[in-house]
């Protein structure tokens, strides 16, 4: 209920409100801790990344900035805050200072309240938005620090005066980011997507997909859950699965994954898992061989996790939202798999864009 109301608010405020926005963030711009300059890594000891976004998705290509953010500024304390409590667990094992939750929301006001008020008891020497919203937009204006830095534009400058134009940003949704660092470091920034699992996640999980796999040769996990344009039909899942069947004379383990938007299995009496623990589900497939996917979160999640992912791009661009992993694969043209192009990766081939039967283009 407050997620709509808050979402009918944002589309209210867009539509008959830029005028107070704009004064709002004029108002939100007047931190007196701001200075001038951009401060050089050196300087930096303390720095907050904010994003506060309820997409799944969107927590995992945060990744990349995050390593690229430890990586410019060794020797400084990095600090990020998220929307839900559910989200900051994607960033265990990072070495993160602090993962703040804003409970940004009409339900949860005094939550918010609460953590900003904690948040604002030490003053930072940075403070990123690294993907450009109203809602970090008010945080970040609401938070101190001595350096703003997103992306340039009129409004972001009112209250991120220390952002940046950059014309030639990486096109991926999650490699964008890092022009807000490359200034910084005179080099393209090398590229680490990957989560950080402990070695009992590991385990655990690869002890449960040996128990599920039996004897057959190759695991195959699946999840067909998705929204609006990005959903694939029934039917075109029991081909896809029936293509890889055919493809190797070998016994596919077929895993699955179930969530509340998808309880019941494609094929009666098929294996199947789930869990709510993003931890868990992503360390399960990576220990399988190969995950597929459609554009969603847990594809995101299994990308993440190491996983080797073959993505289903029917609706959307791999250019932009395709898995980054090694061996994972892009299909942009879901009735043309060339399943038998696809297992051979299994022996340790690079990460590729297919799309169609003749065969794998590196990225």
């Amino acid at each position: 209920m407050s997620r709509n109301l808050l979402r009918r608010f944002d589309q209210y405020r867009r539509r008959h409100m830029a005028g107070l926005s704009d004064w709002l963030y004029g108002f939100l711009g007047r931190d007196k801790l701001l200075c001038d300059e951009r401060l050089t890594p050196v300087q930096v000891k303390r720095v907050l990344v904010l994003r506060n976004n309820k997409r799944i998705g969107n927590m995992y290509f945060l990744l990349p900035f995050l390593n690229a953010v430890r990586q410019t500024y060794p020797n400084a304390e990095i600090e990020l805050m998220v929307i839900a409590p559910s989200q900051a667990n994607v960033f265990q094992e990072m070495a993160l200072a602090c993962i703040w939750v804003s409970h940004f929301s009409f339900g949860s006001a005094l939550k918010f309240v609460k953590t900003i008020h904690q948040c604002r008891r030490q003053p930072y020497d940075l403070v990123f938005m690294p993907h450009p919203s109203s809602t970090d937009m008010i945080i970040g204006g609401l938070v101190r620090a001595r350096n703003k830095v997103s992306f340039a534009n009129t409004k972001t400058n009112r209250v991120y005066p220390h952002s940046i134009n950059a014309p030639n940003a990486r096109a991926h949704a999650a490699l964008t980011p890092l022009a807000l660092l490359e200034p910084q470091t005179n080099t393209r920034l090398s590229v680490n997507h990957l989560m950080a699992f402990t070695a009992d996640e590991t385990q655990q999980a690869q002890s449960s997909v040996k128990q599920l796999r039996g004897q057959a040769a190759v695991c195959i996990a699946y999840f067909r859950g998705a929204r609006g344009h990005k959903i694939i039909a029934d039917p075109t899942w029991h081909a896809i699965c029936r293509k890889f069947d055919a493809a190797t004379k070998d016994a596919i383990a077929w895993i699955e994954i179930l969530s509340p938007d998808v309880t019941e299995p494609l094929v009666a009496g098929t294996l199947t898992w789930q869990s709510a623990d993003f931890r868990k589900l992503g360390a399960f497939l990576a220990a399988c061989d190969f995950f597929i996917c459609g554009d969603t979160g847990p594809l995101h999640l299994a990308d993440a996790a190491g996983a080797r992912c073959i993505g289903l791009f029917s609706a959307t661009s791999p250019e932009h939202y395709g898995c980054m992993g090694q061996g994972c694969v892009n299909i942009t043209d879901v009735d043309q798999i060339d399943a038998k192009s696809i297992l051979a990766l299994s022996n340790g081939s690079e990460h590729g864009n297919h799309n169609g039967p003749v065969g794998l283009t590196p990225t």
